[in-house]
């Protein structure tokens, strides 16, 4: 089954948090309105090393997705949707080519309304990231 551009689920929510000691919190509708928090955030990181936010996107079906960024004060431009694709493209490679990121990222896939969690390239194709 293809699923085309146009059929693809969109974006209930977007839950970010600060996990590295700084409490913010921020619930957005879009991934541009994401960036733009990413970015506000990313200023008032440490000037060494980087702050740590805990993403959380709710598709309109229910899907869950999680990760993990890490910011650094030297970010002006931060794409939340090229973050999540290179960390969905990564989880499809080989695995002895799979590396885990020097800024420590992490991924959780959580589909509660599925049986079995779906593969990257299934969340690709499926979800309008």
């Amino acid at each position: 089954m293809v699923i085309e551009s146009c059929d693809k689920i969109d974006i209930a929510r977007i839950l970010i948090e600060r996990i590295d000691g700084v409490v913010m919190q921020a619930r957005v509708s879009t991934l541009v309105l994401a960036n733009a928090v990413l970015e506000r955030w990313a200023a008032d990181a440490p000037e060494k090393g980087e702050g740590q936010c805990q993403i959380q996107i709710v598709f309109e079906d229910g899907f869950q997705y999680r990760s993990r960024i890490g910011l650094k004060r030297s970010q002006k431009r931060i794409s939340l949707a090229k973050l999540l694709r290179q960390q969905l493209l990564a989880m499809t490679s080989p695995q002895p080519n799979r590396r885990k990121k020097k800024d420590g990222g992490s991924i959780t896939i959580e589909a509660p309304y599925f049986a079995l969690p779906l593969t990257a390239d299934a969340m690709l194709a499926r979800y309008d990231i």
